[in-house]
C-alpha cells in the first residue's frame, strides 16, 4: 500500500504545479489547487506514519482529518461553475467540520507523544466521530454536485469532471460501508480488510488527480484551437471582403446584427463577463443567450475582430481605469495583479495583448500616464 500512497502524493504534487503553471487564477481552478494539494498531503502524512510510526493501531486506525474537505471542494467548484457571481466567502461555514477534526487530530497525536502510549478508548472515540462525520460530508456534497449539474447547463468538459470526481468520493465513501459489512462477518480479517479498503481510497484519490490534470490539458488544448480557429475565420473574413465577387459583401449586416450585437455587448459590459478567465465562445452565448454561431459571425463579419481580440479589448480597458484610479489615489500599483482583476490568464498573453492593443508595453503606457499627470499638474500650478 505504500506504493500507491507515494505514486497519488507523487501525482497529486505534479498535477498541482501543471495547474499552478498554468497561471489560471480563476476561483475555480484555485479550488481545484486546494483539491489537490489536500490530496498531497494526505497521502504524504499516510506514507509518513506507514513507514515511521510503529504503533499498528495508529497505523490502521487512526483517520486523516483531511478527507473531510473533498466533499466541499467538488461542492465549491460546482458552485463556481453553476452560479453567477458566486464567491466562496459566503460558503466559509462549510469548513467547519475540518477545523473541528483538525484540532482533534492535533491534539490526539499530542497526548499520544505526551503519555508516550496509545490510549485506545481516546483513539475509538477519534476514529468513530471522524468516520461519521466524513462518511455524511462526502455522501452529501458529492450527490448535491451530481444533481446540480444535471440541472444546469454546463460545459461538457466541466460536467465530466464534476461527476466522476464526485463519484470517485462517494466510491471511497462506499468503502467505508463495505469495510464494516466485512468486518462483522469476517472479524478476523481485519487487517486484510482495512488494508484493501484504504488502498482502494488512495488509489481513488490519484485517479481524481489524474482527472484534474486531464480536465486541464483537455480545456488548454480546446482554448488554443478555439484561438486559431478564431484567427482563420478573421484572415477568411478579410480576405473576402477584399474580393468584390463574394457573397458576403451583399450582406447589409448593420441591420441583420445591429439589434443582437447590441444585446450582447451590453450584456459584457454591464455584466463584466470579460473578467472571466476561462470565458470562450460556447461560455459567452450560454450567458448572453445568443447562438454562439450568430456571435462568431457578428465578430468576425460584422465587427472584423476575432473573440478574444473583443474580449481583451474590454479587458485592456478595464485595466486601464483602474491604474488611472490607483495614481489618483496615490495607491501602489502591481501591473500583474490588475491584469489578473481584469480578466486575463497570464502575464504573457496580458503583455502581448496589450502590446498589439495600445502600441505599448504596460510599463511604456504607465511612464506615459505619470508624466502626462506631472504636465497637467505644473500648467495648473503656473496658470
Amino acid at each position: 500500500m505504500q506504493y500507491i500512497v507515494i505514486i497519488g502524493a507523487f501525482q497529486a504534487v505534479v498535477a498541482l504545479w501543471l495547474l499552478q503553471f498554468k497561471e489560471r487564477k480563476s476561483v475555480s481552478n484555485y479550488l481545484f489547487i486546494f483539491l489537490l494539494s489536500a490530496i498531497a498531503v494526505h497521502l504524504t502524512i499516510k506514507f509518513v506514519i506507514f513507514n515511521f510510526i510503529l504503533d499498528e493501531s495508529i497505523r490502521q486506525q487512526m483517520n486523516t482529518f483531511i478527507g473531510v474537505c473533498y466533499g466541499p471542494l467538488i461542492y465549491l467548484y460546482t458552485l463556481s461553475k453553476t452560479k453567477r457571481e458566486f464567491s466562496v466567502a459566503c460558503k466559509w461555514f462549510i469548513f467547519i467540520p475540518l477545523f473541528v477534526l483538525m484540532i482533534a487530530y492535533f491534539t490526539i497525536s499530542c497526548v499520544f507523544v505526551i503519555l508516550n502510549h496509545v490510549d485506545q478508548r481516546l483513539l475509538d472515540v477519534y476514529n468513530n466521530f471522524s468516520l461519521y462525520l466524513i462518511f455524511a460530508i462526502n455522501l452529501y456534497y458529492p450527490l448535491k454536485s451530481i444533481l446540480m449539474v444535471r440541472k444546469t447547463k454546463i460545459e461538457k468538459a466541466e460536467y465530466d469532471v464534476i461527476t466522476r470526481i464526485s463519484y470517485c468520493i462517494l466510491f471511497m465513501e462506499f468503502g467505508v460501508i463495505l469495510s464494516k459489512t466485512m468486518l462483522y462477518i469476517y472479524p478476523e480479517e481485519a487487517q486484510i480488510i482495512n488494508l484493501s479498503i484504504r488502498a482502494t481510497a488512495y488509489f481513488l484519490l490519484l485517479v481524481i488527480c489524474l482527472l484534474i490534470v486531464r480536465k486541464s490539458l483537455k480545456t488548454e488544448h480546446v482554448a488554443i484551437q478555439q484561438t486559431d480557429s478564431n484567427e482563420a475565420e478573421q484572415l477568411f473574413v478579410n480576405h473576402s471582403f477584399s474580393n468584390n465577387d463574394i457573397i458576403l459583401n451583399t450582406v447589409d449586416y448593420e441591420i441583420k446584427f445591429s439589434e443582437l450585437w447590441q444585446k450582447m455587448d451590453q450584456s459584457v459590459r454591464q455584466k463584466q463577463l470579460y473578467r472571466d478567465c476561462d470565458l470562450n465562445l460556447d461560455q459567452l452565448a450560454l450567458k448572453t443567450e445568443i447562438n454562439k454561431y450568430q456571435i462568431s459571425e457578428m465578430l468576425n463579419a460584422y465587427k472584423h475582430k476575432p473573440f478574444y481580440r473583443y474580449i481583451n479589448e474590454y479587458r485592456i480597458e478595464y485595466f486601464k481605469n483602474i491604474v488611472d484610479k490607483a495614481i489618483e489615489k496615490g495607491e501602489n500599483i502591481n501591473f500583474l495583479s490588475f491584469a489578473y482583476e481584469a480578466g486575463f490568464k497570464s502575464k504573457s498573453s496580458f503583455n502581448r495583448y496589450f502590446k498589439e492593443i495600445i502600441g505599448k508595453t504596460p510599463s511604456e503606457y504607465y511612464k506615459s500616464l505619470v508624466s502626462e499627470n506631472k504636465q497637467h499638474s505644473g500648467f495648473e500650478i503656473s496658470a
